[in-house]
């Protein structure tokens, strides 16, 4: 092709889908469908895409976790783009850039991202950063839409830096938003205080003994996205967090730390 081609994603993704077979116009081969065209803006033109940003998104997809159904959907996308560079829509074969792996995360729990199999205990505290990151992410959208749209039509989109920025942090914060959604739907919101808690738990406030050096430590145990090592929170998912957890007063926990197998004495909980 001696130009590239300014047939709008949206238009051609329409196209393509009318001249699906049944079978293949199922749920998840429009969610992808969809996904893909809001990830790189319905305006954009589809010979406009590089292969980088292709293979961007494909990584971006497999990191978040993908089902069969999902995998399912993702070949859909695939199909899409061997038919735009068929139909001279494009004149890179986009489709081999588009390698989609499951996650080791779906190949265990047989469970899309977004399900909410896993329950995650989380501080009131903790659960309203969640909130409020995901708000102030949601509210940059428009911003970032709006410099994708001016950097689009600033020169050669094949080779524009801005552009390709704009596109990266986009799908970085898309990723970060279904993260933060996934966490929410599965938090379970705990009573921060450590009031008649006669078990070590997330949320409450601990004073344990390293048994070797006689010496006192207090930690608070929280979730994994509360985690803080220098304010003393230590995740219920972490190897000190994991032998603490259950424990009463008075107990022994082994915990293995960079020095070793450490045991620690469960001194008081708050």
């Amino acid at each position: 092709m001696d130009s590239v081609d300014t047939t709008m994603l949206l238009d051609a993704v329409g196209e393509f889908t009318i001249n699906l077979r049944e079978k293949e116009r199922n749920p998840a081969a429009v969610r992808e469908l969809n996904r893909f065209v809001n990830h790189f803006q319905g305006a954009t033109s589809v010979g406009s895409i590089t292969p980088s940003q292709i293979g961007n998104y494909a990584a971006m997809v497999g990191k978040n976790g993908s089902s069969d159904k999902t995998l399912e959907g993702l070949q859909v996308v695939r199909k899409f783009l061997t038919f735009a560079f068929k139909s001279n829509k494009t004149d890179k074969n986009l489709a081999t850039h588009f390698r989609v792996r499951k996650s080791k995360l779906a190949s265990s729990s047989h469970s899309d991202f977004n399900s909410s199999a896993n329950s995650q205990d989380m501080t009131k505290e903790g659960y309203d950063q969640l909130v409020d990151e995901k708000e102030t992410l949601e509210a940059n959208r428009p911003t970032l839409s709006d410099t994708i749209q001016k950097a689009a039509s600033d020169g050669d989109v094949r080779e524009n830096a801005p552009l390709e920025a704009a596109r990266e942090q986009q799908g970085r914060e898309e990723s970060r938003i279904k993260e933060i959604e996934l966490m929410l739907r599965n938090a379970t919101v705990v009573d921060g205080s450590g009031k008649g808690s006669k078990k070590v738990r997330v949320g409450v406030m601990i004073q344990v003994e390293e048994i070797a050096r006689k010496k006192r430590l207090k930690y608070t145990l929280v979730s994994p996205s509360e985690a803080n090592p220098n304010e003393g929170k230590i995740s219920d998912a972490s190897p000190l967090g994991k032998a603490f957890l259950g424990k009463r007063v008075g107990q022994k926990a082994v915990a293995e730390t960079p020095k070793g197998k450490t045991a620690f004495r469960i001194v008081s909980i708050y």
